[in-house]
This record gives structure tokens, sequence and C-alpha cells, in this order.
């Protein structure tokens, strides 16, 4: 399990991941957002609208409507949240290759790096608006496909991680990945959010 989160500390850290993640996303070439980084892989575009079509979900099931779909048998998920989610959570540490949700899978991406940037920022925004909003009201749980009803401190240190590592060049404390040449003027030893 767990341990307990603060929603004011998680709601910085998200807004922080965001920025970071908008930014990276802003400053890919235009000429590379269509372009996969190897064979099998996302483009930059699709990379960037997985992140947006993420907050679509939560938001639905703040307005009443059906959040994310579970995926898992209840004991795989309480097996999940005992060893996976708190990597997620205090240790940063995503799992690599972990299946995007149904929900969550591009099929296309924002005309732009700059578009991008503008989406992500809007609907996490509204998203971490409205969680507030709902928690005040009453402590509010949300589904997530692998872990089941999560709190509004949890979803939120989860989505803020999943910025983090969702990008290539915000992985590994804030530097900019070698290997990634989406990004303009990267090179090695660049810093990049």
């Amino acid at each position: 399990m767990t341990r307990r989160l603060d929603l004011d500390a998680v709601s910085g850290d998200h807004r922080a991941a965001i920025e970071a993640f908008a930014r990276a996303v802003e400053a890919v070439d235009p000429d590379a957002w269509n372009v996969a980084r190897a064979p099998g892989k996302w483009t930059p575009a699709e990379i960037a609208q997985h992140l947006i079509l993420s907050y679509g979900p939560p938001l639905a099931e703040l307005g009443g409507g059906p959040g994310f779909a579970i995926r898992v048998p209840w004991w795989k998920r309480a097996v999940l949240r005992w060893k996976v989610l708190p990597k997620i959570v205090h240790a940063e540490e995503f799992p690599k290759g972990a299946p995007a949700p149904r929900e969550s899978r591009p099929t296309s991406g924002a005309a732009s790096p700059e578009a991008a940037g503008l989406l992500v920022r809007e609907g996490s925004a509204e998203f971490a608006r409205r969680l507030r909003e709902a928690d005040a009201a009453r402590p509010a749980r949300l589904s997530h496909p692998y872990f089941g009803k999560l709190t509004a401190p949890e979803i939120l240190k989860l989505m803020a991680v999943h910025a983090r590592t969702t990008w290539p060049s915000c992985r590994g404390r804030g530097r900019a990945d070698p290997s990634c040449d989406i990004v303009r003027g990267s090179r090695k030893g660049d810093t990049n959010p």
C-alpha cells in the first residue's frame, strides 16, 4: 500500500510535471513531429496525444460518467497496488512496457508541438481543478485500469509521474535522453525539462 499523500503537495508536483512535459513537447522540431523514433514506436505527436487522452476518462468519471475500464481481476489489482503503486507514487518509477489502456491509445495527434503543449496544459489543469473540487465535497476515488479505485492524491501523483516518464527527454532526473533526436538542438549533455 502507499503512504498517505498530501493533495496540496501532489498538486504542485503535478503542475511542475505537466509544465516540464509541455515544454519538452513544444521543443520538438516540427519536421520530427509525426516521425517515430524507431519502428513500432509512437511519434512525438502520438506520445503527446496519449498523455492528453489519459485525462479524458477521469474527467468523465468526475462528471458522473464512466472512467477507465478496470482491466484486471480484483486479486491482480491487490497485488499491483501492493507491489507497483508504491514504486510509482513514491519512487517515481513507472513500469517499462506497461500497456496503455485502450482509452488512452492515440489514433492521431495534435497538429503541432505548440498545439499539443496547450492541450496538455489545459486538460491537466481542468482535471486538477475538478478533482480538487470533488475531493473537497467528499473524498474522491477514481478508477484506474490496473489499480482500481485511487484517492485524489494517488491519482494526481500517478498522473504527474506518468507525465515525467512518458516523454523520452523527461526521463532520468530531467536530463535529455541522448538517443532521442526529436528535441530541437538535442545533443549529449543538453538539459531538457
